[in-house]
């Protein structure tokens, strides 16, 4: 298995976690290819990534593959996540105006 994590540089304030899960949980609905999660602990925020390459060869493109999507999603909504931290705007809206 080859997993690939693309971390946020802010880690979520306690008080805006309950929010921003909801936001990671929009966003997670109806995802083919990896999620986010959050760390309740310390409020890290991580896109994972991942393919079985159990007897299968590991190449450069699909090595490639796995982490483009990460980083691609995590360059996609990470600009609401600092939405829903630093403008308190609603999780919902902020995942319709990035999926809309």
């Amino acid at each position: 298995m080859l997993l690939f994590y693309s971390v946020s540089p802010v880690n979520i304030p306690e008080d805006r976690r309950p929010a921003v899960a909801e936001y990671i949980t929009r966003a997670n609905y109806g995802l083919n290819v990896g999620n986010f999660e959050i760390d309740y602990t310390d409020g890290e925020v991580r896109y994972k990534s991942s393919i079985d390459v159990e007897n299968t060869e590991l190449t450069s493109a699909r090595i490639h593959n796995v982490v483009y999507a990460s980083v691609w999603m995590m360059d996609r909504y990470l600009p609401g996540i600092m939405q829903v931290i630093y403008a308190n705007t609603e999780p919902s809206e902020v995942i319709k105006k990035i999926e809309g």
